[in-house]
């Protein structure tokens, strides 16, 4: 099975993410859009319309950054997000909790609420194929989906994009690779930023992508 890869120096995420037609930059625009849209939410809303209204907004900003000639709108399993037709990508948006774009190998983000069976899907269609030993059923969504997890309250922000492998107890319970986009109130001066000029990455990560 490959090793789980926690993806956070700029010099690694800038170049993964561009094999996957997205950057960085236009991703936490989207997130800063969500958590400005969140943030006009008082006490007098519906409890919980600030995680619903993060989630809707993220959505929005992902199609009318990236949909164009090459993403496109996607609502598979009344799901929000975009897909790639031609890399077989999907992305949608969820709200994790403060774990979220923590660098630490150890840590696994989840999310704020439990997922339900269009979740659960879709990670079985990203372990189809290339995960030894499973028995799982026929899966006729050939998309890869990626989570654009975020975490936002008064105090810091912080976001992921990653792709889940399992799925338990209604929570994400494990991660194939986590790029690191913002690290909010982890950063500790050695995740999500620019290498020293001149410095290589120590170990380069391959993310097979699925091209026709």
């Amino acid at each position: 099975m490959p090793e789980r890869a926690v993806i956070a120096d700029l010099i690694e995420v800038d170049p993964v993410l561009r094999t996957m037609e997205l950057d960085r930059e236009t991703l936490l625009a989207v997130i800063a859009y969500a958590d400005a849209e969140r943030a006009l939410c008082t006490s007098n809303d519906v409890k919980g319309f600030n995680l619903i209204t993060m989630h809707d907004k993220a959505a929005r900003g992902l199609r009318e950054k990236f949909a164009g000639s090459r993403w496109e709108k996607d609502e598979t399993d009344n799901q929000a997000g975009i897909r790639h037709p031609i890399l077989k990508l999907r992305v949608i948006p969820c709200n994790f909790d403060d774990n979220a774009g923590n660098p630490d190998k150890q840590v696994t983000p989840r999310p704020r609420h439990l997922k339900g069976g269009a979740s659960r899907k879709k990670i079985r269609c990203n372990q189809t194929g290339w995960l030894p030993g499973l028995d799982l059923p026929p899966v006729r969504d050939e998309y890869e989906t990626w989570v654009l997890g975020i975490f936002a309250d008064d105090e810091t922000r912080s976001a992921e994009l990653s792709l889940p492998l399992s799925f338990i107890g209604g929570q994400f319970s494990d991660f194939q690779t986590r790029i690191i986009l913002d690290t909010g109130a982890h950063d500790n001066g050695a995740a999500a930023r620019k290498s020293p000029e001149g410095e290589a990455p120590t170990e380069i990560v391959n993310i097979p992508i699925k091209r026709k």
